[in-house]
């Protein structure tokens, strides 16, 4: 078992790896990484020097490029894919699959891990990402149970990786069924009763 923890600063990267931790994934400050806020995130020098230091104490790096590419920045994309490489990180996950076609095509050494973003649910999904990308790793969706993830990894072609949360942290994922600007109310009602349980929620944490 390994753990892998989230890194949106150097300090945060260093102190992990001090603490610990087998590996840390860090994305870029732009809309290739899904956690893409304000004040988080590593410059391009920051990330140079994050690699070092994790390196350093034998300790592998991931970079995020988890996003779904938009039509008009694809050229973002490819940009990510390759500073990744570049940088030396021991992996890329991603999820949309015109960015993990062009990191198996460009970079065929630059290992890959399926995002949580691929929602990669059983066995079969895995294996065709596997057969298809080659990748080394999947990163679970959270909706799934405990048995149902000891179901999946049983028959995965590749090892796993589940997110881990802190006491009483409860998520409700909202999955919307029509995204067509031609029917919003259908993606509103569905959202809603969600998005009140989630509410409600929030008053037992």
């Amino acid at each position: 078992m390994q753990l892998v923890c989230p890194a949106g600063s150097l300090p945060a990267l260093k102190a992990a790896v001090r603490q610990g931790a087998d590996a840390v994934y860090v994305g870029f400050r732009d809309d290739t990484n899904a956690r893409h806020f304000a004040g988080l995130n590593l410059d391009d020098k920051q990330l140079e020097s994050g690699v070092a230091f994790a390196h350093q104490h034998n300790k592998h790096v991931y970079i995020a490029v988890n996003t779904y590419a938009q039509p008009e920045g694809w050229s973002r994309w490819q940009r990510a894919v390759d500073q990744a490489a570049d940088l030396g990180v021991n992996a890329l996950i991603a999820a949309d699959p015109g960015v993990l076609a062009y990191a198996t095509k460009h970079h065929p050494q630059l290992n890959l891990h399926l995002s949580v973003q691929g929602s990669a649910t059983n066995a079969a999904a895995l294996a065709f990402y596997q057969e298809r990308y080659n990748i080394k790793r999947a990163v679970l969706p959270r909706v799934l149970s405990l048995a149902q993830v000891k179901h999946v990894a049983s028959q995965s072609p590749v090892p796993i990786e589940v997110f881990a949360f802190g006491s009483l942290c409860i998520m409700a994922a909202v999955i919307y069924p029509h995204t067509s600007p031609a029917n919003p109310p259908t993606c509103a009602a569905f959202a809603r009763p969600l998005k009140q349980y989630a509410g409600a929620m929030k008053t037992v944490n």
